[in-house]
């Protein structure tokens, strides 16, 4: 049942997504070129979810709250999601599709992450190597999904979901044709990584532009 579920929801997402971009191509403006660098960065995918692994550096210089939440962490995964379906313990049809349709607000997911190599044991994903200027377009990005307190810092939405992570209130909202996936996306397309935010809209999509990336650092090396 939830295997025909899963098909049904990624037909109709696929479907959705090959409208939106038939009708927004002609104006489609070109990224930046990226070229090869030091700064390694992960997408990560659980199947449904394709997140960011980064280095904190810039993160924590655009969110110094984080520094403070997770002291020591030399990396972060992030990703953006629907506030119900990615804080559910129990994922159900019925959050699912109230995330595609009538989705009541979105979220950030962050974790600390302190040994890269261990983190990424036994997970699907791919390592870009990217110039400063490439990763600095993506914290930003990353760093302006993050909905502000009056004071200017990221809104507390509770404990996360694995390891030493948290909850924050996100900019934006989740629909079927705007997923997890397509703000990861997003935020590689910043980084001038070749991809159509506008069907990517699973994690395999998503982890298969980067793998075919002229940036993945097998391919920079």
């Amino acid at each position: 049942m939830l295997f025909t579920l899963k098909r049904i929801l990624l037909l109709l997402l696929m479907m959705a997504a090959l409208a939106w971009w038939i009708g927004s191509q002609l104006f489609r403006p070109e990224p930046p070129v990226p070229t090869p660098g030091s700064f390694t960065i992960h997408i990560v995918g659980n199947g449904w979810h394709a997140g960011l692994l980064l280095p904190a550096q810039a993160i924590n210089a655009r969110l110094p709250l984080l520094r403070q939440r997770f002291p020591g962490a030399s990396h972060y995964e992030i990703g953006w999601g629907d506030v119900g379906f990615y804080r559910a313990k129990n994922v159900t049809a019925g959050l699912a599709l109230e995330a595609m349709f009538a989705s009541r607000g979105s979220v950030m997911h962050v974790v600390a992450v302190t040994d890269v190599q261990h983190f990424l044991k036994g997970s699907d994903s791919a390592a870009l190597c990217l110039d400063e200027a490439a990763y600095q377009r993506m914290a930003s990005l990353v760093a302006d999904s993050f909905a502000r307190s009056a004071s200017g810092e990221p809104v507390d939405a509770g404990p996360g979901i694995y390891g030493n992570s948290q909850f924050y209130i996100a900019n934006g909202s989740y629909n079927a044709l705007n997923t997890c996936n397509r703000w990861t996306a997003s935020v590689l397309e910043a980084a001038g990584i070749t991809i159509s935010p506008r069907i990517s809209l699973t994690a395999g999509s998503v982890l298969g532009a980067a793998q075919r990336s002229a940036m993945r650092c097998e391919a920079a090396r």
